[in-house]
């Protein structure tokens, strides 16, 4: 720290506006590689909440200030960038995200958005079938988990009549679905004797115990390691290809919400040979059986990089209202087949949830825990609680993840147990998703979701998670900052709002894209706002989002990103 002091000690009195010449020519050899002028530099940080220009040197931010300030530290190899009156402000932090799933969606699958219909996705089927060797697997998706409410529900019977040749395995859009064939199911050895397993469910025939081809959750996830592998240079093409998705639209830093050893060995590959353009955590699976989580927790620092962070866990709860997996407090909807009392089944018990959390937390690990139903939430925040008291305050930000549904009696627990409630504002406003929510728990519940201005009233660190390409079809935060503004449909499609006394103002949004993520990241004090010392990690709008109707943000561009100082993406370019 010593000699970061020394190195900015020079810039830092010219920033503040006291500089005297007294630097030596040693210190004026540090002359910033680039500076950023005639601009509108939106910090978020407090004590200088805006600027006109800042200047970088070997990839960290060396001074903020007004543009005649930061001019006279130009040098004759100094890169100048007029900015033009623009904006510029830190890179977005988005903390759940499946890079490695989106770059294998989009590169070596059948791909189609969630927004297909039952004839689209045949017709889409049908032409990767044409060309696919026989026998070889076919993957792909996102198809809508609505689909199970439609009229044409997804039934093995739709792709057997694509095609016979292949085993096709289709993964939904919420990442807890999956849909095959007739022969998929036989080379997994799926059959009317195959038991459910626990946090999982075969949908079977009315009547029978014949599969239909559709596994939820566990019964979905625990087929992924059957399936073929892809090839380690596949994987940090999937990889780098998302970075590069995510770069375009002013993602920074990420979180991955749910990385395996492939993972991890891809994203150590791509920051070894200066490929990785953005920082990253990673959430490694815990108890996940198509995982070996036990040897990835235990060889985590292996695989940790200056850019990658490895001290992070993702456990599963519960799953998703929609398909009345997600553990409620109060019993969904009667209907035939689960009656009028069920609420729903945890993945894990609170007991084994809490002996885990107990042990994670004593390890030094952040743990996001997976919940949607208000019991869930309820239920790891006990384990947290419990885990506090077992190992003391450990400072640990463990995180609830989705955090949809909250009981008021629990949103105060957040703040008291130094938990972070993770959110992606894309869902927040009225659409066929939320419809069905209605269908299955009532529409008071239903309009009791996403809670943000409660829990920001309370104290709850908040940030924000795509889940691309889970939920959204793809990483563009600007959409998600609109809604969480206005709980309204930034697309445009749907009327109404959603819960609209739960909107916040856009420079809290704007906080809890940025620092919000980096604080829960433990990067805070390296990125996450634009100040002297941290790393140069910003974006360069196509518009001041502060000027304009809340209902443009969404469709903001991003002009340049630019990551530890070097630029990673400019459309130009």
């Amino acid at each position: 720290m010593k000699v970061q002091i020394q190195r900015f000690f020079c810039y830092t009195l010219i920033a503040a506006l006291v500089y005297t010449g007294g630097c030596s020519e040693n210190n004026l050899s540090q002359a910033p590689d680039s500076v950023y002028t005639n601009g509108f530099i939106y910090t978020v940080n407090p004590d200088q909440t805006t600027a006109e220009a800042l200047a970088v040197k070997d990839g960290v931010i060396i001074a903020v200030g007004g543009n005649q300030e930061i001019q006279a530290l130009v040098a004759d190899h100094t890169r100048v960038v007029d900015l033009d009156g623009k904006m510029l402000m830190p890179g977005i932090h988005d903390m759940h995200v499946h890079p490695m799933e989106a770059g294998e969606k989009y590169n070596f699958q059948c791909a189609f958005p969630f927004t297909y219909t039952m004839d689209q996705i045949v017709a889409k089927l049908t032409e990767c079938a044409a060309a696919t060797l026989p026998g070889e697997w076919i993957r792909g998706g996102q198809w809508a988990m609505e689909l199970l409410e439609s009229d044409t529900v997804p039934h093995k019977d739709i792709l057997d009549a694509i095609t016979r040749d292949h085993p096709i395995y289709l993964g939904d859009s919420t990442v807890h679905g999956a849909w095959l064939n007739s022969r998929a199911l036989a080379e997994l050895g799926i059959d009317q004797d195959t038991p459910d397993p626990q946090g999982g469910v075969i949908i079977r025939e009315p009547g029978s115990m014949e599969p239909t081809g559709v596994l939820v959750d566990n019964a979905a996830y625990n087929i992924l390691e059957k399936l073929p592998p892809y090839t380690d240079e596949q994987y940090e093409t999937a990889l780098s290809w998302s970075m590069q998705q995510m770069n375009k639209v002013g993602v920074t830093t990420i979180k991955d919400a749910l990385a395996d050893g492939r993972a991890l060995k891809a994203y150590r590959g791509l920051d070894q040979t200066d490929r990785l353009t953005m920082k990253a955590s990673t959430s490694i699976a815990w108890k996940m059986p198509w995982i070996d989580y036990e040897r990835n927790v235990r060889m985590r620092a292996d695989y940790a990089t200056e850019n990658v962070g490895t001290e992070f866990i993702k456990i599963m709860l519960d799953g998703i209202p929609p398909t009345r997996t997600a553990a409620m407090l109060e019993p969904y909807l009667p209907d035939e087949k689960f009656g009028d009392s069920f609420t729903g089944k945890l993945i894990h018990s609170p007991e084994q949830l809490t002996e885990d959390m107990i042990y994670l937390d004593g390890q030094g690990l952040t743990v996001k825990i997976h919940t949607t139903g208000d019991r869930s939430v309820r239920v790891a925040l006990d384990a947290i609680e419990a885990a506090r008291k077992a190992n003391g305050p450990s400072g640990l930000m463990h995180e609830i993840s989705h955090a949809e549904l909250i009981h008021p009696d629990d949103m105060a627990r957040f703040r008291q147990l130094n938990v972070t409630a993770e959110f992606s504002p894309i869902l927040w406003y009225p659409s066929p998703l939320v419809d069905i929510m209605v269908g299955v728990i009532g529409e008071e519940r239903a309009n009791r979701f996403w809670p943000l201005k409660s829990l920001l009233e309370a104290g709850a660190h908040v940030i924000y998670g795509s889940d691309w390409p889970s939920v959204v079809p793809d990483p563009n935060p600007w959409p998600g900052i609109e809604a969480m503004v206005t709980r309204r449909d930034p697309y445009h499609q749907f009327p109404g709002e959603l819960w609209p006394e739960q909107a916040v103002d856009l420079e809290t949004a704007l906080r809890i894209f940025t620092i919000n993520g980096a604080v829960a990241g433990k990067q805070a004090d390296r990125t996450g706002s634009i100040e002297v010392g941290k790393s140069a990690d910003f974006i360069v709008l196509d518009r001041n989002i502060f000027q304009i109707p809340v209902e443009d943000v969404s469709e903001t561009k991003v002009l340049s990103t630019v990551i530890s100082g070097k630029e990673v993406y400019n459309p130009e370019t």
